[in-house]
């Protein structure tokens, strides 16, 4: 839902039968790991995004996601990158992988990811050995041990 776009609803009684604003919501997206097109907008994108890194002290990923999503208002052109979302099982985060893949039986069986971005956990490089060895080698039982975040 939040990877590809959710309707959030906000409700304000006090506009009565006006009270539902809906709106449509997606999560950022992470900066670590995506595919750039060469086109005139996804340049200008990197430019603006360089930029601001050069210009400014921020987290990358908050500046790329800005200049990727922020629409145009006065004072401020937008951009015209198309984005799209990949299939979150084949090009998949730890999240999804820790807390959901490894534990349904049928995604871990049908689930071959063509890259596992390990993005949530401090631990990673432990983590990155087991899902080596739970998909390469295949060890059904190399992503037990670990728990679903970060605490011990």
């Amino acid at each position: 839902m939040t990877a590809y776009g959710y309707d959030d609803v906000f409700d304000e009684p006090s506009m009565g039968w006006a009270r539902y604003a809906h709106t449509m919501r997606i999560w950022v997206y992470n900066s670590g790991f995506f595919y750039i097109r060469p086109t005139i907008p996804s340049i200008e994108l990197l430019d603006r995004v360089a930029y601001r890194l050069a210009h400014e002290t921020a987290w990358d990923q908050a500046v790329f996601n800005e200049e990727l999503f922020f629409p145009s208002h006065p004072g401020y052109d937008g951009l015209f990158a198309s984005r799209r979302t990949m299939d979150y099982y084949i090009f998949m985060n730890s999240k999804v992988l820790f807390k959901t893949v490894r534990k349904d039986g049928e995604l871990r069986k049908k689930v071959k990811p063509v890259i596992v971005h390990v993005n949530y956990h401090p631990d990673k490089l432990p983590r990155m050995r087991a899902i080596v060895e739970f998909y390469v080698n295949g060890d059904q039982e190399a992503l037990k041990s670990f728990p679903d975040g970060s605490e011990k």
